[in-house]
């Protein structure tokens, strides 16, 4: 039984720095001399988040209070993270139709107010929700749509994220990419001494080496699994570790060994007070009773068991169910109960694990995986030689036979013409060969830059980090030094794989131009919250086609563009529209800052490189600016 996928926000062990109780009475101390709605709001909040560990009713208690003085707010920040809230909850109590109508509002609200670190972050959650669900497919999906947010950002989010991903791929039975992932996460958190997320990381790798019958190694993740979650007091995965351990003992033929982690696994989910959590317990000791052929027992319990978990619709626990009654009907010689009982495991397995759900969550995670693009580029640049060599084989053949027919009738004019397919022919293979030329270089300059200054870089990053966290006390003014280094390279990365992304595309689709300019967006609302960025891009242009050179320059000019106006306008507002008319693209970036008098202004290497630029794919760009009244630059590309 698989369990404890990471909940974003649930990972921080909060418990360190003060025990439970003594944190939650001072809450409802503040609570009582509360003198304002929003601050009613967040202690209600915080109330929320120390009980989901101790008591998840009295969690949902002041999770359902927060949320009504958060409505009364009208403030959709404060609406979200109650509804996020609500969702961590319904997650542990295994509510899953309630979790994800929660997070689902989260993240509409987030994206009211352009909140995209906290929709990745609801993204992350609505995944553990599908993935409770066996419903791999969209949650391997926002998995992976947050990794590649936070990647760089987060690397905290990101690392418990792919741990996240290593659990749906456990489930599927791909243990190599599932242990792949829990050991980056595992490394990445024991790094950090990140006790949370350890509990649950080696639980899972714990869960993998039983998959695997390897119960010494299971053993041993589980024991690492279990110091982490009491110094976290993670009562939910100290349960869920004396189940595991109890099955282990069952599995021993220890059954006094099991009874004892049951007992503690009943006690610490009698004071949760989850319904499902218990009936879970439930189902691990009824192969006790197996063992012990006390089948009337088992079959009772199991038949309990079947009916909450049909309730709540948790199809990963009745897979389990209806496979031990399979067993139970068996043994007493009931035919037609067990063929009853076999059926609904296997129809519901099947279900759950079917091969275009294993084919299609494998598609999603190899999207994520850059190796493949290189691949396919490779496959690629062989199809274009081998057309490129049909073609000239068919042309000197054509070419041939036009010498051979027009030398039976005038071979005077045979002497001229031949001259002059002969030097068309030369000059229209030496033109193929300087393209493919030109193609080999741009690949294997694409590929050093990716492979040599791409690790390099990356070194740098790694460097400046190692250099900032080895040394504590290192002056604050190197310390700040060396953060600007790291970002300036950071930057520098994302700036050179544009290049590289441009490179190596002969054609770029307009949905993946739009997806880069709203990242770059992002990432420039996110350093300058007090503008207010808006982008606009007609959907009549999905399925227009740009050339790589098109693509990166009018990327580049409208990146330069909005830097211009965020360095030197002094903008409030910053507006970016896209569309089309007749024949033209046209995009304007338009601005409500300080404007400039064009006619006395010097030109500089911006404005003048926007202009080349443009005109390097036969487009025009006009500059429109008054002072105090804005500036607005307007591109016309052909399509």
């Amino acid at each position: 039984m698989r369990k404890l996928f990471y909940i974003v926000f649930l990972s921080t062990c909060l418990v360190y720095a003060q025990n439970f109780q003594q944190e939650i009475a001072s809450l409802k101390h503040k609570l009582k001399s509360s003198s304002s709605i929003e601050k009613t709001t967040q202690l209600y909040s915080d109330l929320t988040w120390n009980y989901i560990d101790v008591s998840l009713d009295s969690a949902l208690v002041y999770g359902n209070k927060a949320l009504i003085f958060a409505q009364k707010t009208k403030k959709p920040i404060l609406i979200a993270q109650c509804y996020s809230n609500l969702g961590g909850v319904y997650l542990r109590k295994e509510d899953f139709k309630k979790s994800e109508e929660a997070y689902k509002k989260t993240i509409q609200l987030r994206q009211t107010t352009k909140d995209f670190e906290g929709v990745a972050k609801a993204k992350i959650n609505l995944g553990n929700v599908y993935a409770s669900k066996q419903n791999y497919i969209p949650a391997t999906k926002y998995f992976i749509e947050a990794i590649a947010y936070f990647e760089n950002k987060n690397d905290t989010i990101a690392s418990l994220t792919k741990g996240n991903l290593g659990l749906i791929f456990m489930e599927m039975k791909n243990y190599s990419k599932a242990i792949k992932y829990l050991e980056e996460s595992t490394f990445f958190l024991k790094k950090s001494n990140m006790k949370q997320g350890l509990c649950h990381t080696y639980l899972s790798l714990g869960d993998a080496s039983i998959d695997q019958k390897d119960t010494l190694k299971a053993l041993k993740y589980y024991t690492e699994s279990l110091k982490n979650c009491k110094d976290c007091r993670d009562n939910l995965g100290i349960s869920t570790l004396n189940q595991r351990l109890g099955d282990l003992h069952n599995a021993q033929g220890n059954s006094a060994n099991a009874a004892q982690c049951f007992a503690i696994a009943d006690k610490l989910l009698k004071e949760l007070n989850s319904e499902v959590e218990k009936t879970n317990l439930q189902l691990s000791k009824s192969q006790e009773l197996i063992n012990k052929k006390q089948y009337d027992e088992a079959k009772k319990l199991l038949l309990q068991i079947k009916k909450v978990h049909q309730e709540y619709g948790s199809d990963r626990y009745l897979v389990e169910t209806y496979k031990k009654l399979t067993w139970i009907y068996l043994h007493q010689n009931n035919k037609d109960s067990t063929a009853y009982y076999f059926n609904k495991y296997t129809i519901l397995k099947d279900e759950k694990l079917k091969a275009t759900v294993l084919k299609q969550t494998s598609e999603l995670e190899t999207k994520y995986q850059t190796v493949q693009k290189e691949k396919l580029l490779l496959k690629k640049e062989a199809e274009n030689k081998a057309k490129t060599n049909t073609i000239a084989g068919l042309s000197m053949l054509a070419i041939f036979i036009t010498i051979i027919s027009v030398l039976l009738y005038r071979q005077q004019t045979l002497k001229n013409t031949q001259q002059k397919q002969e030097f068309d022919l030369k000059e229209a293979i030496a033109h193929i060969e300087t393209q493919n030329k030109l193609q080999e270089q741009r690949l294997a300059i694409s590929r050093d830059l990716h492979d040599n200054i791409g690790s390099q870089l990356t070194f740098i990053i790694s460097s400046v980090e190692n250099l900032k966290f080895g040394f504590p006390n290192i002056d604050s003014a190197i310390k700040n030094h060396l953060t600007k280094i790291s970002d300036f390279t950071k930057t520098t990365m994302v700036e050179l794989r544009d290049t590289i992304w441009a490179m190596n595309s002969q054609e770029i689709s307009f949905d993946d131009l739009s997806a880069r300019i709203y990242n770059f967006i992002e990432k420039a609302q996110s350093v300058k919250q007090n503008i207010v960025f808006k982008l606009d891009i007609s959907t009549e242009l999905k399925q227009t086609k740009l050339s790589s050179l098109q693509g990166i320059n009018l990327y580049r000019t409208i990146q330069e563009a909005t830097n211009n106006a965020i360095k030197y306008a002094q903008a409030n507002h910053i507006n970016i529209t896209i569309g089309s008319v007749q024949e033209k693209l046209v995009i304007r970036i338009t601005d409500d800052g300080l404007g400039f008098d064009i006619e006395q202004a010097n030109l500089g290497n911006g404005l003048l490189n926007m202009k080349k630029r443009i005109e390097e794919i036969q487009g025009d760009i006009s500059i429109k600016s008054q002072l105090n009244k804005g500036t607005q630059i307007e591109i016309n590309l052909p399509k």
